[in-house]
């Protein structure tokens, strides 16, 4: 998170490795929270002050808003009495989405206007929010709201790591309501959709000496918040046999590899990425949270997928012979480890209400359970090539069975949208997933195979790689 008060600061502190805020009732004054403050102000005033006469008004508007607390809005009340000056002691602190636009405020104890308070000409002297998008403490970005040293207020968002700007803001403060408030453009940044945050206010009351700091909250991190912007973000992982993950469209990257590898599922937003072996043992990227593995297998059985529920919190572990190993709040609804199978389970994967999942065989069989309803299947039915994977329609009413030469067989309300039975593969089909209107294949090569109203985003096809491809996950579908 952020650095400890007295420790000593680095570029490489800054940029990587921010550690937690001074636990409550700790000394405030710091040198190193004014040299991080320092330290975005330079990165902003480098490339804002250029920038700011091309901004978007919208960053003001949410800017203004925020300091009336709109809704979709998370406020953090903090205690008032452990910074060293009350011009600097937080008493709240708020993120928020404003029509679209990320946006960020504070309340100290003692307001004062920047106009007439020469405190805030001290490049000491600022707030900071911590942006924070992949669940590993550190932060991505840095919002910053600082004095301009003439009396008015300048505002950006920093890549700590680089030291550069990411975009300008728009700065205010609201002598009604005595708030601190920061407004960006909508879609700013870009990459910035699901997040946590933090407050520092830094106030440099007694130059040259150590400011005063405060932290909101005091420890950890605020609530989390999700940006429902235009271009949402969108794309899939691919998942290769030694556990690297391939990403694709708004996919972000995750350093991975070094796993058995058989299966993967994604949170919503595409943050977090969950990792299955064989054996059940669950390995966790980004926002996907552990919630347990490793179930008692049985003689021959072999984990071959796992399903998340839709709050995240959960998920299903499926295997070869039917077995379902429900973990945090996924429910146990039933398995097939009792029946005999006239083939292997080859793909399983729950509904989109995750009150239900699918099973299927690689003879087209399909078995069912909580509210996935049967639609038919193709048991019993000639094919040219064994079953290997089935999605179920974003609505929940069909689902689609594809074949490892890319014949796809819908039922229910699962429109057909072209296929590849007839085409010559380079390396066989062995999964499908609902993507947009349609459905999204691949092939052990990585080829991908996109019958769909989305953009196709990318493939592994053309690439020399260290391991087949064993799967696929889609989000934002």
């Amino acid at each position: 998170m952020w650095v400890r008060a007295g420790a000593v600061v680095s570029a490489a502190v800054v940029a990587g490795a921010l550690l937690v805020a001074p636990a409550a009732g700790a000394p405030t004054p710091s040198t190193s929270t004014a040299r991080l403050a320092t330290i975005v102000r330079g990165a902003v005033v480098r490339g804002s002050l250029r920038r700011s006469r091309g901004l978007d008004a919208g960053a003001l508007s949410a800017s203004r808003a925020i300091a009336a607390v709109p809704d979709k809005t998370v406020v953090i009340h903090d205690r008032i009495g452990d910074a060293a000056d009350a011009r600097g002691d937080l008493a709240s602190a708020a993120a928020g989405i404003v029509n679209g636009s990320l946006a960020f405020a504070a309340t100290v104890a003692q307001p004062s206007d920047p106009s007439i308070d020469a405190n805030w000409s001290s490049p000491n002297t600022g707030i900071l929010w911590a942006i924070e998008t992949t669940n590993d403490n550190n932060p991505e970005f840095v919002a910053g709201l600082f004095g301009d040293g003439a009396g008015g207020l300048i505002a950006g968002i920093v890549n700590p790591k680089a030291q550069t700007l990411v975009c300008a803001g728009a700065g205010l403060y609201d002598v009604q309501s005595g708030a601190y408030a920061v407004g960006f453009a909508s879609g700013c940044p870009a990459t910035v959709f699901t997040f946590r945050w933090q407050a520092l206010m830094v106030y440099d009351f007694d130059p040259p000496n150590q400011p005063s700091s405060d932290f909101a909250p005091d420890n950890g991190w605020a609530p989390s918040l999700t940006l429902h912007v235009h271009g949402h973000p969108s794309g899939y992982f691919m998942l290769g046999a030694d556990g690297t993950l391939h990403s694709f469209g708004s996919a972000p990257h995750f350093a991975s590899g070094h796993i058995d590898a058989t299966a993967l599922a994604v949170t919503h937003d595409g943050l977090g990425v969950w990792v299955v072996d064989g054996r059940g043992h669950v390995f966790t990227f980004g926002h996907a949270v552990y919630k347990g593995g490793s179930p008692a297998l049985h003689a021959g059985e072999r984990i071959t997928a796992i399903s998340a529920t839709p709050s995240g919190h959960g998920y299903w572990l499926f295997s070869n012979r039917g077995g379902v190993y429900p973990y945090g709040d996924a429910p146990g609804l039933g398995n097939m480890l009792a029946v005999r199978l006239n083939g292997p389970v080859v793909a399983s994967v729950a509904t989109p209400t995750g009150h239900g999942y699918y099973m299927v065989g690689n003879d087209g069989g399909i078995f069912g359970f909580g509210d996935a309803k049967f639609h038919g299947s193709m048991g019993g039915r000639h094919l040219n090539r064994p079953i290997v994977g089935i999605a179920p329609t974003v609505d929940n009413r069909g689902y689609w069975l594809v074949g490892s030469d890319g014949g796809i067989f819908g039922f229910g309300d699962a429109k057909f949208r072209g296929s590849l039975g007839n085409e010559h593969l380079n390396r066989p089909i062995n999964g499908v997933v609902a993507y947009g209107n349609g459905y999204l294949m691949v092939a052990s090569d990585g080829g991908v195979f996109d019958f769909s109203n989305k953009p196709f985003s990318g493939s592994l096809g053309s690439q020399a790689l260290a391991a087949p491809i064993v799967g696929v996950a889609a989000f934002a579908t």
